[in-house]
């Protein structure tokens, strides 16, 4: 077999054209397809991780908006329980200057009754004196009738004290 140089020059020509062509119109186009989409998965990674980032931050903050919004609420419950114990002390001041007020009332009414009991037994002490008075007139008694009614008005005297 021989070989014909211008068949193999006309082959090598041949080939060389196709790669030419396929490498314009076909490889070229398909590679920047390949690259414009490595392009995008890229952007696509990045813009996760940013994502990513910003929702570890949104994350802290709200862990910090949280402990600050527990502080505020221990804080409040102590001024409100501070605020309940004041109200608390002041009401029992006030309820008791109330029954201070009712019992000196009380006493004073008690005082006023006894005086007027004592008054009345005053009065009927002087009434008992004057009747036995007027029975020892009266009668006349002996000294032992005498002894015995005393000590008798005594003994009724000793009962209403």
């Amino acid at each position: 077999m021989e070989i014909k140089w211008y068949q193999l020059l006309f082959q090598i020509i041949n080939f060389g054209v196709l790669v030419w062509l396929l490498n314009r119109f076909l490889y070229r186009p398909i590679i920047n397809i390949i690259e414009q989409r490595n392009k995008k998965i890229i952007d696509s990674i990045k813009a996760a991780e940013d994502t990513l980032k910003e929702k570890t931050k949104i994350e802290e903050l709200k862990k910090l908006a949280r402990a600050e919004a527990e502080k505020e609420a221990v804080k409040i419950v102590e001024a409100a329980q501070k605020l309940a114990e004041a109200k608390a002390k002041e009401i029992m001041s006030q309820a008791k200057a109330e029954a201070d007020e009712q019992m000196g009332k009380k006493m004073a009414a008690a005082t006023g009754e006894l005086e007027a009991q004592e008054k009345a037994i005053a009065g009927r002490l002087s009434d008992l004196v004057v009747k036995t008075t007027a029975r020892i007139l009266k009668n006349s008694l002996s000294a032992s009738q005498q002894k015995a009614i005393i000590s008798g008005q005594i003994k009724k005297l000793k009962r209403i004290k």
